[in-house]
């Protein structure tokens, strides 16, 4: 099944480069004007390099494992000091330097955002590395207070890429629905993506080691689950009958994903074993980061 979701992963950047490349291709309506369409590609690109960046610099199975390591007790293996995962100068541009695709205040907002996540970034890695020289002097005192700031910013973390999210999603679909407007699939795209984003939701505050946000959680879960009734509903569409079943494939994926996200919500703790089984399953399915 992993194959055929990345099909459809596939055709739904394929859909998006042929509207992006399209100012010039795609002919403007008097709804949507050249100029829109080439903000709203600038928007969606916008939105990948922040996947794209946030999996790379801020991923909770690498924060987790520091915080694992971290809370061990008595002899471990020693380990070198870790530099934070690096960041390209393009990308780092382009994150805290957003152009006029956006509005003055959400372009402050983001880059205020961005700045914030890469400062935590870099604190929480000083502080593992100051861990590493307290544990080989046994000063315990100061390993637990670096464990202690290390939770507080790992939870900054997740709560930075939730914001980053958040603010973009709306901004997102706006592009999406001009971008798509003459895409016969488009409510079946625009749908994935809703899913998808919310599911990348689900599993960030799931993904928090040492504090479980039920509350939110079960909100995200319910917002999946109307998403998901929609979607059921979209009508089918003619000519696409392979697509369709891929489709089909994904909303049963979505499913799946509920049921084992509510049996790890039912246990009340965070765990390594179903965080790791869960991305393991629905890593490609479900595009989440």
């Amino acid at each position: 099944m992993r194959k055929s979701f990345l099909f459809f992963g596939a055709l739904l950047g394929v859909l998006l480069l042929v509207s992006c490349s399209g100012g010039s291709k795609k002919q403007a309506t008097a709804a949507v004007n050249a100029e829109d369409l080439d903000n709203a590609s600038k928007v969606i690109n916008y939105y990948h390099t922040s996947l794209s960046v946030l999996k790379h610099v801020a991923n909770a199975k690498d924060i987790n494992a520091v915080l694992g390591y971290m809370e061990q007790t008595g002899k471990v293996p020693e380990i070198s000091p870790i530099a934070p995962p690096e960041l390209s100068a393009q990308d780092t541009a382009e994150l805290m330097h957003p152009g006029n695709y956006f509005s003055e205040e959400i372009r402050q907002h983001l880059e205020q955002t961005y700045s914030g996540l890469f400062g935590v970034r870099n604190q929480f890695y000083a502080n593992f590395n100051k861990f590493l020289t307290y544990k080989k002097a046994k000063d315990t005192a100061k390993t637990s207070q670096l464990l202690d700031e290390n939770y507080r910013l790992s939870i900054e973390l997740s709560e930075y890429k939730q914001l980053i999210f958040d603010t973009l999603a709306p901004f997102v679909e706006q592009s999406e629905k001009e971008l798509l407007a003459d895409e016969p699939l488009k409510d079946q795209i625009m749908a994935m993506r809703k899913m998808s984003s919310t599911a990348q939701s689900i599993l960030n505050l799931y993904s928090r080691k040492h504090v479980m946000d039920g509350a939110r959680i079960d909100l995200k879960m319910a917002e999946l689950r109307k998403q998901l009734e929609a979607a059921k509903k979209l009508p089918s569409v003619a000519g696409y009958d392979k697509e369709m079943k891929t489709y089909q494939d994904f909303l049963s994926t979505v499913e799946s994903f509920m049921k084992d996200m509510q049996k790890a919500r039912d246990k009340g703790k965070y765990s390594d074993e179903e965080y790791s089984s869960m991305m393991d399953a629905y890593e490609y399915g479900l595009s989440v980061i």
